[in-house]
């Protein structure tokens, strides 16, 4: 018997992963020609946890600046937030504090996580792992985590970590 569904939002600029992190998690599918989300997607996951059943709702939230008076509504509600950036692409990581600020003004200070996508291209990598982790303890974030869509590398991780707090946290769910 399903508990209830729990609502994650991934935030991010376009082209970071956002898409292909949430598509690898609930499907464990990954398309190499992803087209930029226009407007939002959504994601379904049933999930275990406790020897209960949740419904694992992922809102994913096209990254171009025209989306974004769709905010409201893709953040209203959100027990947790992803947070993607980019390793390849400093602007990505740079413009996150946006992503923050928005998020925080329509749900307040939810669990969230930070992950930087793309760990395949490590070889073109600009932003350093350790400039990351410190953005996240700053910012009070559970964790950093590195991911891959693309060879499916720890994108169950930052899921995992929300759902261990968001659960843990609010038991009556």
């Amino acid at each position: 018997m399903i508990r209830s569904t729990i609502k994650i939002s991934l935030c991010g600029n376009g082209g970071v992963g956002k898409t292909s992190i949430a598509r690898a998690y609930a499907t464990s599918d990954f398309f190499p020609n992803e087209r930029i989300t226009l407007g939002i997607q959504h994601f379904f996951k049933k999930v275990e946890f406790n020897s209960n059943q949740y419904y694992l709702a992922i809102w994913d939230l096209g990254g171009e600046k025209r989306f974004r008076f769709l905010a409201p509504a893709f953040l209203k509600g959100a027990k947790g937030i992803i947070y993607v950036f980019d390793i390849t692409r400093e602007e990505t990581f740079l413009d996150l504090t946006k992503w923050i600020e928005i998020a925080r003004q329509i749900v307040g200070n939810v669990p969230s996580v930070l992950v930087g996508n793309k760990l395949d291209l490590e070889q073109y990598r600009v932003v350093k792992r350790e400039v990351a982790e410190e953005f996240a303890r700053e910012q009070g974030m559970l964790a950093y985590v590195e991911t891959s869509a693309k060879m499916k590398l720890n994108v169950e991780k930052p899921f995992q970590i929300l759902l261990e707090r968001i659960l843990g946290r609010d038991a009556y769910l």
